[in-house]
């Protein structure tokens, strides 16, 4: 079959064309292996409209997360008008399948490399294109068994890949579109791109839905094959990378291993790390070692000054580890790139006032090395976290037999009931949050809200029993301004 894989416009990002959708360059390998022929369109590169993507493929396949939510559905539309075949995977179609299949009549959930070949099969046997109506979704928001039924023929979902080493790598024949760039330690840009080398994370933050989309149990490509990706990577000319594993340093005698061939390639890389790993196997010593393999940046889920807000959230760090290896990093020279979140459950004045006096001590007015950064972002809800799931619950009963309300992303025994946390979007699921209102507040569309995008354009759309939407976007605002007037760089 002719296969086109498409990644939609990400217009929640400033410069969309800086990393690639790696988990639809996996499945390019693994269409190609089977058999296929396979196109591949990124929307953003040249800012496609739906109705300019070439014809002549027997099927699209389209991967987005919900940022992309209109995106996604204006591509769904597209194709379903023109009466061609259209598959959707990726993070949104996991957290949302039901109201996907009003716009794909097949939709993959999870990891994709198996069911993906399983939805062409039925392509490939002509199996009639099923949509849900508006009066379908209703149905099977009531239970009704004919309209769950119609939803689940359309909803296709493997087990989890136990082998990850069974997969080929990605195709990356693509990857010159892109443009990562990381600076080394003499503020030289070095070329580079993204990939994982696991999948899966143990720890149990409530806002998080890795665990919903990977599960809570870490697999770990194989040595050998991570090598054969660097190779591959190396070939290419690029000597950069940014890993995506949601805790690469997790496991020291892997990262040691890794670490070797990392410095064999000469690459330079950057990752994402938790401070209580960091903590507990060697602090600074192990943040040295893996400087002297190359590390030069990284990205630090710091979430809050506060500790209630940290325990609140089931993060299982403290402020202190977050100043600590802040303090290791600017030491040993590497970059950290500090993340907080505005808006989490439990929030207060007085909490907000402790970010604030954080960041004040440990950055605006520490004397530091490194110029480190900050990201400040506005909490939202997404479904397949313990907080939507928990704060959607405790509004409607009915809902816990939705796809979204599956038992993926709780930790045995955790009781996610009494987060204090509300949000002002239509209860009808934050699917319509994503799809169908084209404002939030009469002004920005809701993809354009993200803490990433346009300058100005982040919007808070939670409240808790202290504090309201609007003080939470002024605090917001005016912490970000006093960071950003101190030459912190997000």
């Amino acid at each position: 079959m002719r296969v086109c894989l498409i990644f939609p416009k990400s217009t929640f990002l400033e410069d969309p064309m800086v990393f690639p959708p790696l988990g639809l360059w996996w499945l390019w390998s693994v269409l190609k292996k089977a058999g296929h022929e396979v196109g591949f369109i990124d929307m953003s590169e040249h800012n496609l409209e739906t109705s300019e993507i070439p014809r002549g493929f027997d099927t699209y396949l389209v991967s987005g997360t919900s940022p992309q939510g209109r995106e996604i559905r204006k591509l769904g539309v597209e194709f379903r008008n023109r009466g061609v075949p259209a598959i959707l995977g990726g993070p949104h179609a996991t957290n949302y399948p039901r109201d996907c299949r009003k716009y794909f009549p097949l939709v993959v959930r999870r990891e994709g490399e198996s069911a993906v070949l399983k939805a062409l099969e039925r392509v490939q046997r002509g199996a009639a294109l099923e949509y849900l109506s508006d009066e379908d979704l209703v149905r099977v928001r009531m239970g009704e068994k004919p309209a769950l039924e119609k939803c689940h023929r359309g909803v296709i979902e493997d087990a989890f890949i136990g082998d990850l080493g069974a997969i080929p790598i990605p195709n990356r024949s693509y990857a010159g579109h892109y443009h990562y760039y990381l600076p080394d330690e003499n503020g030289i840009k070095r070329r580079g791109t993204s990939m994982f080398t696991s999948r899966g994370c143990p720890k149990r933050c409530d806002f998080c839905d890795s665990p919903n989309l990977w599960s809570r149990v870490v697999r770990n490509t194989p040595v050998a094959r991570v090598a054969e990706e660097f190779a591959q990577i190396k070939e290419l000319g690029m000597d950069a990378i940014q890993f995506y594993d949601d805790i690469l340093p997790i496991n020291p005698r892997r990262v040691a291993e890794i670490c070797g061939h990392l410095k064999r390639y000469g690459f330079i890389w950057r990752c994402f790390c938790r401070v209580d790993i960091i903590t507990k196997h060697g602090g600074k010593d192990y943040l040295k070692f893996m400087y002297d393999h190359g590390l030069r940046e990284v990205l630090i889920g710091a979430e809050s000054g506060s500790q209630t807000i940290l325990n609140n959230i089931h993060k299982e760090t403290t402020v202190e580890q977050n100043a600590n290896v802040l303090q290791w990093c600017d030491e040993v020279g590497i970059r950290c790139k500090l993340s907080f979140i505005i808006g989490l459950p439990g929030e207060t004045r007085e909490t907000l006032e402790e970010t604030r006096k954080f960041l004040r001590t440990h950055l605006i007015q520490a004397p530091r090395r490194m110029r480190h950064k900050v990201d400040l972002c506005s909490y939202i809800p997404m479904a397949g976290t313990p907080i939507y799931k928990a704060v959607m619950r405790r509004q409607d009963d009915s809902l816990d037999g939705g796809e979204e309300f599956d038992s993926y992303g709780y930790h045995p025994g955790e009781n996610a009931s009494d987060f204090d946390l509300r949000w002002n979007v239509d209860a009808a699921l934050m699917d319509n949050f994503f799809y169908e209102p084209e404002s939030l507040d009469g002004h920005l569309a809701p993809d354009e809200i993200f803490y990433k995008g346009r300058a100005g354009a982040v919007r808070q759309i939670v409240s808790t029993s202290s504090i309201t939407r609007e003080e939470l976007q002024k605090a917001r605002d005016e912490i970000e301004a006093e960071v950003r007037a101190a030459g912190i760089s997000y």
